[in-house]
Protein backbone atom coordinates (compact mmCIF):
# COMPACT_ATOMS: atom_id res chain seq x y z
CA UNK A 1 0.00 0.00 0.00
CA UNK A 2 1.36 3.18 -0.89
CA UNK A 3 0.34 6.87 -0.18
CA UNK A 4 -1.20 9.37 -3.02
CA UNK A 5 0.02 13.01 -3.37
CA UNK A 6 -2.50 14.28 -0.61
CA UNK A 7 -1.38 11.26 1.38
CA UNK A 8 -4.23 9.02 1.22
CA UNK A 9 -3.30 5.02 1.18
CA UNK A 10 -3.93 3.73 -2.35
CA UNK A 11 -3.94 -0.09 -2.68
CA UNK A 12 -2.06 -0.81 -5.92
CA UNK A 13 -2.91 -4.28 -7.13
CA UNK A 14 -0.12 -5.69 -9.68
CA UNK A 15 -0.82 -6.36 -13.50
CA UNK A 16 0.83 -8.56 -15.48
CA UNK A 17 2.82 -6.36 -18.53
CA UNK A 18 3.15 -8.19 -21.70
CA UNK A 19 6.82 -8.79 -21.09
CA UNK A 20 5.79 -10.91 -18.10
CA UNK A 21 6.93 -8.57 -15.31
CA UNK A 22 4.48 -7.08 -12.88
CA UNK A 23 3.50 -3.68 -12.32
CA UNK A 24 1.67 -2.10 -9.81
CA UNK A 25 -1.65 0.01 -10.77
CA UNK A 26 -4.17 1.17 -8.35
CA UNK A 27 -6.52 -0.40 -7.82
CA UNK A 28 -10.29 0.81 -8.93
CA UNK A 29 -12.39 -1.93 -7.53
CA UNK A 30 -11.67 -0.92 -3.62
CA UNK A 31 -11.28 2.61 -2.47
CA UNK A 32 -12.14 1.72 0.86
CA UNK A 33 -9.12 0.06 1.91
CA UNK A 34 -8.42 -0.37 5.89
CA UNK A 35 -6.29 1.20 7.70
CA UNK A 36 -4.76 1.00 11.16
CA UNK A 37 -5.70 4.36 13.41
CA UNK A 38 -3.11 2.94 16.17
CA UNK A 39 -5.94 1.59 18.34
CA UNK A 40 -4.20 -1.97 17.96
CA UNK A 41 -1.24 -3.40 19.78
CA UNK A 42 1.21 -1.85 17.22
CA UNK A 43 0.75 0.86 15.00
CA UNK A 44 2.12 -0.79 11.80
CA UNK A 45 0.86 -3.13 9.45
CA UNK A 46 -0.07 -6.39 10.98
CA UNK A 47 0.58 -9.80 10.16
CA UNK A 48 -0.68 -13.35 10.44
CA UNK A 49 1.49 -14.26 13.33
CA UNK A 50 1.67 -10.94 15.10
CA UNK A 51 -2.39 -10.64 15.66
CA UNK A 52 -3.12 -10.69 19.35
CA UNK A 53 -6.39 -12.95 19.38
CA UNK A 54 -6.77 -14.93 22.51
CA UNK A 55 -10.23 -16.86 23.11
CA UNK A 56 -9.84 -20.32 24.31
CA UNK A 57 -9.03 -18.05 27.95
CA UNK A 58 -12.68 -16.61 27.60
CA UNK A 59 -14.04 -19.85 26.03
CA UNK A 60 -12.62 -21.84 29.02
CA UNK A 61 -13.68 -19.00 31.89
CA UNK A 62 -17.31 -19.70 30.58
CA UNK A 63 -17.27 -23.31 30.53
CA UNK A 64 -16.04 -23.45 33.86
CA UNK A 65 -18.63 -21.21 34.67
CA UNK A 66 -21.38 -22.90 33.55
CA UNK A 67 -20.27 -26.40 34.93
CA UNK A 68 -20.77 -24.78 38.60
CA UNK A 69 -24.30 -25.38 40.00
CA UNK A 70 -24.75 -23.68 43.49
CA UNK A 71 -27.38 -24.64 45.04
CA UNK A 72 -28.80 -21.33 46.65
CA UNK A 73 -30.41 -18.97 44.50
CA UNK A 74 -28.66 -15.95 44.96
CA UNK A 75 -25.15 -17.83 44.50
CA UNK A 76 -27.05 -18.71 41.24
CA UNK A 77 -28.02 -15.69 40.23
CA UNK A 78 -24.45 -14.20 40.97
CA UNK A 79 -22.93 -16.77 38.68
CA UNK A 80 -25.45 -16.24 35.85
CA UNK A 81 -24.31 -12.49 35.65
CA UNK A 82 -20.84 -13.51 36.04
CA UNK A 83 -21.32 -16.14 33.12
CA UNK A 84 -22.84 -13.24 31.36
CA UNK A 85 -20.30 -10.61 32.06
CA UNK A 86 -17.83 -13.51 30.53
CA UNK A 87 -19.73 -13.67 27.20
CA UNK A 88 -19.60 -10.08 26.88
CA UNK A 89 -16.16 -9.88 26.91
CA UNK A 90 -15.98 -12.82 24.45
CA UNK A 91 -17.55 -10.93 22.20
CA UNK A 92 -15.58 -8.04 22.74
CA UNK A 93 -12.81 -10.41 22.42
CA UNK A 94 -14.52 -11.32 18.69
CA UNK A 95 -14.74 -7.91 17.38
CA UNK A 96 -11.37 -6.73 18.73
CA UNK A 97 -10.13 -10.19 16.31
CA UNK A 98 -12.37 -8.99 13.30
CA UNK A 99 -10.85 -5.37 13.90
CA UNK A 100 -6.88 -6.64 13.56
CA UNK A 101 -8.20 -9.36 10.66
CA UNK A 102 -9.62 -5.98 8.84
CA UNK A 103 -6.03 -4.80 8.77
CA UNK A 104 -3.88 -7.79 7.47
CA UNK A 105 -2.48 -6.82 4.10
CA UNK A 106 -3.90 -8.12 1.01
CA UNK A 107 -7.07 -9.02 3.08
CA UNK A 108 -9.39 -7.24 0.76
CA UNK A 109 -8.24 -9.42 -2.35
CA UNK A 110 -10.87 -11.74 -3.55
CA UNK A 111 -9.81 -15.61 -4.75
CA UNK A 112 -9.50 -14.85 -7.83
CA UNK A 113 -7.08 -12.20 -7.66
CA UNK A 114 -5.09 -13.55 -5.02
CA UNK A 115 -4.39 -16.68 -7.40
CA UNK A 116 -3.81 -14.54 -10.62
CA UNK A 117 -1.22 -12.75 -8.22
CA UNK A 118 0.38 -15.89 -6.90
CA UNK A 119 0.77 -16.92 -10.72
CA UNK A 120 2.23 -13.88 -11.70
CA UNK A 121 4.84 -13.88 -8.68
CA UNK A 122 5.67 -17.52 -10.13
CA UNK A 123 5.91 -16.37 -13.54
CA UNK A 124 8.33 -13.73 -12.34
CA UNK A 125 10.11 -16.13 -10.00
CA UNK A 126 10.95 -18.06 -13.14
CA UNK A 127 12.37 -15.35 -15.14
CA UNK A 128 14.39 -14.08 -12.60
CA UNK A 129 15.80 -17.69 -12.28
CA UNK A 130 16.11 -17.92 -16.03
CA UNK A 131 18.07 -14.72 -15.94
CA UNK A 132 20.22 -15.59 -12.91
CA UNK A 133 20.90 -19.00 -15.15
CA UNK A 134 21.86 -16.63 -18.56
CA UNK A 135 24.50 -14.41 -16.37
CA UNK A 136 25.96 -17.39 -14.71
CA UNK A 137 26.77 -19.46 -17.98
CA UNK A 138 28.11 -16.02 -19.32
CA UNK A 139 31.90 -15.58 -19.65
CA UNK A 140 33.09 -12.37 -18.90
Amino acid sequence: MDLSPNCEPVDKKPILTADGLIQSAPSQANNNTATNTGSGPNSQTLSATRLDIEILPAIYDIIRCVEKDPKDNTAKQRESQECSHKILELQKRFEAARAQVRLLPGIDYNKEEQLQQLELLRNQLKLKQQLIRKYKDIQF
